[in-house]
């Protein structure tokens, strides 16, 4: 197509090189004769809805979305752009992956701050039916134009960023969570809850144990807060519409996780006492008051990881009696095992005590733990993978041993995590074997 060429030039061109008539087109496009018409004949031409244009680009047997970038220039760019026209425009665009032709339109109108509300609403309907590069568009757009104002839409536009960007990469996660951290107290309180668990995961699997506690601590405040107003019937936390807050999880996961991850940070840091009372806060959480079943599978969720927490710690503490007792707990609980595992095979390289028979126990799973692919449990693949090749070097089982340190390097290189590999190789060259 020419610079100059319009959608009107391009449908001319086609009847006649086709021979068609005006009805035969029509016809053969599915579009009213008369409508047709006007857009051809008129002066001006009778502007063309995008459902319209859909119909005469697969009419005239080109690619959906051919005549978009024309559109664009025609119909938003040229003239002055009405929201009513534009958005369904947009839309159509992040279906068709058309994102070159949302970026000519939002960089037109970034002169024009009317739009903003409407651009931060179509970015979130794009983001909710799975559009996420097209609604990065948007977000941007919204984020220089509130870049000086700490509204609601700039704080949720940086959240829904780093959403976007997290992935299997720990170092592109931990950049994306410092990018969008200074923002996360402008959000309205249902999404910093799940800010902040999101947060949480991306500090857990990078090691920063002291930035996970503080969080987890933030998360926990957070949690007692909209208990509290959910109490006292005569006020409530509110959204920017002044209704009552509507979480999108249940309370009792975010107080629930708040306290798991308090201890997590707690038991990384060595400090198992402290560790065991947090715990504790989340071992029972029947008192904030189940309302439906949904609520009270969470409380059981919590009250099975109180249990295998405490013997996390028993365990981390070199208490070799609990072993027993633990592994019956892992086989009733499979989701258990990895971490489990995780710890058993640490505190054994710590301790020196042999743990085959446990190994053996759970081959099977062990081999299975390829099938773990979020963030949290590859950190654990990862830890794993070299811890047991310490014990089994140690141990004089060098294969086994070699075999696992390949599959850190591979996991670590899968991670972006050769930091962490780096790290811990360096203990796994000074293993000496047990004389």
């Amino acid at each position: 197509m020419i610079s100059n060429a319009t959608i009107r030039c391009e449908m001319e061109t086609y009847i006649r090189e086709q021979g068609l008539t005006m009805q035969s087109f029509a016809e053969q496009a599915g579009v009213n004769r008369g409508t047709l018409s006007a857009i051809i004949n008129r002066n001006p031409p009778r502007k063309i809805s995008v459902r319209e244009l859909d119909l005469i680009t697969k009419g005239m047997g080109l690619p959906e979305g051919e005549l978009y970038s024309l559109y664009a220039e025609e119909c938003f760019i040229q003239a002055v752009p009405h929201w009513r026209r534009l958005k369904p425009f947009l839309l159509r665009c992040a279906e068709t992956g058309k994102l070159d032709c949302i970026g000519k339109v939002l960089e037109m109108l970034l002169d024009n701050l009317s739009h903003i509300g409407e651009i931060f609403a179509t970015a979130e309907q794009m983001y909710e039916q799975g559009y996420r590069d097209a609604s990065k568009l948007l977000y941007r757009c919204v984020i220089e134009s509130e870049k000086y104002n700490n509204s609601e839409r700039l704080a949720i536009s940086h959240y829904r960023m780093f959403q976007i960007a997290i992935g299997k990469d720990m170092e592109a996660n931990l950049r994306a969570a410092l990018q969008f951290e200074p923002y996360r107290s402008w959000l309205p309180v249902e999404y910093r809850l799940e800010a902040l668990v999101e947060l949480l995961r991306i500090y857990f699997s990078v090691h920063n144990w002291k930035q996970f506690e503080m969080l987890s601590d933030e998360l926990i405040d957070l949690a007692h807060t909209v208990y509290r107003e959910r109490k006292d019937e005569t006020r409530f936390l509110s959204s920017s519409e002044g209704e009552p807050i509507r979480l999108r999880k249940s309370l009792i996961r975010y107080y629930g996780q708040g306290y798991l991850c308090k201890a997590t940070a707690l038991q990384k840091m060595g400090r198992y006492e402290e560790a065991r009372k947090a715990i504790d806060c989340y071992a029972d959480l029947s008192w904030l008051g189940p309302i439906n079943d949904e609520d009270k599978q969470e409380i059981l969720k919590y009250k099975s990881w109180a249990m295998a927490n405490s013997y996390t710690q028993d365990i981390l503490m070199g208490r070799q009696e609990t072993l027993e007792a633990y592994v019956d707990f892992l086989r009733s609980h499979p989701a258990e095992i990895l971490p489990g595992l995780v710890t058993i095979v640490q505190s054994a390289n710590k301790y020196h005590f042999s743990i085959d028979w446990i190994i053996n126990e759970f081959t099977d799973s062990i081999s299975g733990f390829d099938q773990f692919t979020d963030v949290v449990n590859m950190e654990r693949r990862l830890r794993f993978a070299i811890q047991y090749s310490i014990y089994c070097v140690r141990r004089g089982k060098m294969k086994q041993g070699m075999e696992s340190c390949l599959k850190a390097l591979e996991l670590s290189s899968k991670t972006n995590s050769e930091t962490y590999f780096g790290d811990l190789i360096k203990e796994f060259m000074h293993v000496q074997k047990p004389v």
